[in-house]
């Protein structure tokens, strides 16, 4: 295990560096998981999705180190099932698509003005359609990646409480197992206000030292 956790710091080391990918967050991922550190492995392949959405491999380790886990995690909100291409293309590529796509709409637009009006402005209309699909697209990852903050529970029990403080009584009636994820809230100093994934949308205060958040 000391020798895969070496592995993860390395990719870490890249990461800090500014070095972020989709082959890089899953390596880390897989390094993490060797190394029995699931509840770290699980935030590292989420980030990975969000490069690599469409890949089964990293899919397949993502169930796998969700275990029990794994079917509710994969309950999808009903704006993802409208949104049905959502998750064809990475998050980063799809904000490169969608200024390229604006970017040769405006040179089309632009250039209709002066020659083969007829077809270019038709071709420019295609564009901006294809820009706003793209953009609505990007713009809904960027709320649920950029904007909502994620974590695990990566110790073997947290217990979530009614306030951010030790005093107050637990949440629930049993304490987050590691791989527990969550959508944060709030933050109090050390302490997490977060929501639960899947049904329920239970929520209560954990210590931040006992997640990981990305």
């Amino acid at each position: 295990p000391d020798e895969f956790l070496k592995v993860a710091a390395m990719y870490q080391a890249a990461r800090d560096r500014g070095l972020v990918s989709g082959a890089v967050l899953y390596n880390q991922g897989n390094a993490l998981m060797k190394a029995g550190e699931t509840g770290r492995a699980i935030a590292a392949y989420r980030e990975a999705t969000r490069y690599r959405p469409s890949d089964p491999y990293l899919r397949a380790n993502l169930d796998y180190a969700l275990g029990a886990r794994a079917e509710t995690a994969a309950r999808r909100p009903v704006v993802e099932y409208l949104l049905f291409w959502q998750n064809w293309i990475g998050y980063p590529a799809k904000l490169r698509l969608a200024g390229a796509a604006l970017l040769a709409t405006f040179l089309l637009a632009t250039t209709g003005l002066f020659v083969w009006r007829r077809t270019l402005n038709r071709m420019a209309l295609v564009g901006l359609v294809v820009s706003a699909i793209l953009g609505f697209s990007a713009a809904y990852d960027w709320h649920r990646f950029d904007y909502q903050q994620h974590g695990v529970v990566v110790v073997d029990e947290a217990i979530a409480r009614m306030g951010y403080a030790q005093s107050y009584e637990p949440a629930f009636t049993e304490p987050l197992t590691e791989g527990a994820e969550f959508t944060v809230l709030d933050r109090r100093g050390d302490w997490l206000f977060v929501r639960l994934s899947g049904e329920g949308s239970q929520e209560g205060w954990i210590e931040a030292r006992t997640a990981v958040v990305y």
